[in-house]
């Protein structure tokens, strides 16, 4: 997280940290003050009731018979030792006595809660002083039998919320202060807290634009950790398409140049013959020959076309195979009838062995699978020698195994055999061999079935061929 983000936040934090310390402290002030304020008013009431019940019995008629300098004697000497200020005050609210010492005849009609007092009722009042304090008045008519003779009015003062702020205010802003530090300090620890799992986020993000491995830890609050593991699988997600478009794009720039490789030397021979021929002169015989190498290298150049097309078929199919049951014994026994006259030419026998599950396939392209393989296999088997075709089953899969008595394969060759345009055995001529392109049309047939293919080679010799496809049970058609 940057810091100006740090920074508005430790703001915002504050500001609503103070604001909900502030309007909190406020509430509970004038919670406190209403509560000092109705206590205070119950002792009050309290009060003027004894000096309405010790005055009413000896006002007869009115307050005028009462000994008023007594009275005002007996008050002031109880003022000292109560808060509270009392007077006496007649009928039409004037000062009687007061424990204070205010001249008598003070009128005090004017103020509601006398005027509510007069009237016979209870009355109460509240007023802020000059200095900020609270005034509280009570005032409760004084009897005479049934009769309002005058008034016992008691009041007293309190501390309120702007008197305390006035009076503490050093206080207060010291406590702010501290509250504000203590608050900077939470929040500056919390936001490095929170913002930990973003910042290594934000690295991450920076980092995987140059390495597509980098991947971050998810740690912090739930919402965090989430998004952690949703970058992380997003970053797997494009590191194994970025991976695949270099393999494809390695795929296709090495196609290109084995294309280009395999096109070079037939088309070499082509212009050689054919510039040899246009120059004159050449004897019948040398004439013939060359003829006939234009003749072979363009077969070979449309063998290659044919294969390329092929394999680009096979490969570029989804779901387009014209699938069904199939015996690989039949297809095995097919793809021998066509190969007879070529193992007759090369003195090689073939023999099949085993049996295996049906497969869903395509009858024409499984042809094709053993096809290539037993005349790859006859290619490197010496005259008089004998390609095996094993069938059978390994577990839940049906095998289909070509095994030849040639060189065998070298480890090394192992892991490209497969590869287009890739040959085992680098001595051999290119103009007596195909294409370079069976193996890989086998490879792209099994795995459109949905098989594997493995080479090997052969304990005693040779190399072994064995292609897996998933089988069938036995009674589905």
């Amino acid at each position: 997280m940057s810091a100006s983000i740090r920074t508005r936040l430790l703001a915002a934090f504050l500001a609503l940290s103070l604001s909900t310390a502030v309007g909190l402290s406020l509430y509970f002030l004038a919670e406190l003050e209403s509560y000092g304020l109705r206590k205070l008013e119950e002792r009050l009431h309290t009060e003027a009731l004894l000096v309405a019940a010790l005055v009413g019995p000896s006002a007869g008629e009115g307050l005028s018979s009462i000994d008023a300098t007594g009275l005002a004697a007996r008050l002031a000497g109880v003022g000292p030792s109560v808060a509270s200020r009392v007077r006496v005050l007649d009928a039409r609210g004037r000062t009687v006595a007061d424990s204070e010492g205010e001249a008598r005849g003070t009128d005090h009609s004017t103020r509601p809660e006398v005027a509510r007092a007069a009237a016979g009722r209870y009355g109460a009042a509240t007023r802020i002083l000059a200095d900020g304090r609270v005034a509280l008045y009570v005032a409760t008519p004084v009897l005479a039998g049934d009769a309002v003779v005058g008034t016992a009015y008691v009041s007293s003062t309190t501390f309120s919320v702007r008197t305390l702020l006035r009076d503490y205010r050093l206080r207060l802003a010291a406590l702010a202060s501290l509250f504000a530090i203590v608050a900077l300090g939470v929040a500056e620890t919390l936001a490095r807290w929170l913002s930990r799992p973003l910042r290594e986020l934000e690295s991450a993000a920076g980092a995987f634009a140059a390495d597509h491995t980098a991947r971050v830890r998810p740690s912090g609050a739930r919402e965090t950790r989430a998004v952690g593991a949703a970058f992380n699988a997003m970053a797997a997600e494009v590191e194994g398409a970025m991976s695949e478009l270099r393999g494809e794009e390695e795929r296709r720039s090495r196609f290109i140049s084995d294309v280009s490789h395999e096109l070079r030397t037939p088309l070499t021979a082509i212009r050689g013959a054919a510039e040899t021929l246009a120059g004159g002169d050449v004897p019948a015989p040398d004439a013939a020959r060359f003829l006939g190498t234009i003749v072979s290298e363009s077969d070979r150049l449309s063998r290659l076309a044919a294969d390329l097309v092929a394999l680009q078929r096979i490969e570029g199919a989804t779901g387009e195979l014209p699938l069904r049951r199939v015996d690989l014994g039949e297809v095995t026994a097919r793809a021998l009838r066509a190969l007879e006259h070529v193992l007759e030419a090369r003195g090689v026998r073939a023999t099949v062995q085993g049996q295996a599950p049906g497969i869903l396939g395509d009858p024409d392209r499984l042809q094709q699978v053993v096809a290539n393989l037993v005349d790859n296999a006859s290619r490197v088997t010496a005259s008089g020698g004998t390609v095996e075709i094993a069938l059978g089953a390994d577990g839940p899969a049906a095998t289909l195994a070509v095994l030849d008595e040639g060189p065998g394969v070298s480890p090394g060759d192992l892991q490209r055999i497969f590869d287009r345009f890739y040959r085992a055995d680098a001595s051999r001529e290119r103009g007596s061999g195909g294409s370079g392109l069976g193996l890989s049309i086998v490879k792209a047939i099994v795995e459109a079935h949905a098989g594997t293919i493995e080479a090997a080679p052969r304990p005693g010799g040779g190399a072994a061929f064995t292609a897996r496809f998933p089988s069938l049970p036995q009674d589905r058609p």
